[in-house]
C-alpha cells in the first residue's frame, strides 16, 4: 500500500505500519510500500502497539507515522552509548 492511500483512508490519525519495501536516501529511510497494521487517534496508543508488536516480533520493520505528514520519511540517527541493565 502506498502512503497516499493510507493518508486518504485515515486522515489525521496515527498509524502503525510495516515497511514492505523501503530505501535509504542520504540519512533518511523512505518507505515505498507498507502494510497498515493499526490506526490510532493518539500517538501514545500507536507507540504502545508498536512496543508490544516489536517485543513479540523484533525482526519486523515497524514504524509509527502521522497521516498529517506529506511523506513517510524517517530521519535515521545512530545512537552510541551505554544502556543500563536492571
Amino acid at each position: 500500500m502506498e502512503w497516499s492511500e493510507i493518508r486518504q483512508m485515515q486522515p489525521n490519525r496515527w498509524v502503525l505500519v510495516e515497511a514492505l519495501r523501503s530505501r535509504k536516501e542520504g540519512g533518511d529511510w523512505i518507505l515505498e510500500d507498507m502494510a497498515l497494521i493499526r490506526v490510532c487517534a493518539h500517538a501514545g496508543d500507536a507507540w504502545s502497539e508498536y512496543k508490544a508488536l516489536h517485543e513479540a516480533k523484533p525482526d519486523r520493520e515497524l514504524c509509527v507515522l502521522s497521516t498529517t505528514w506529506d511523506e513517510p520519511k524517517i530521519e535515521e540517527k545512530l545512537w552510541l552509548g551505554v544502556r543500563a541493565m536492571e
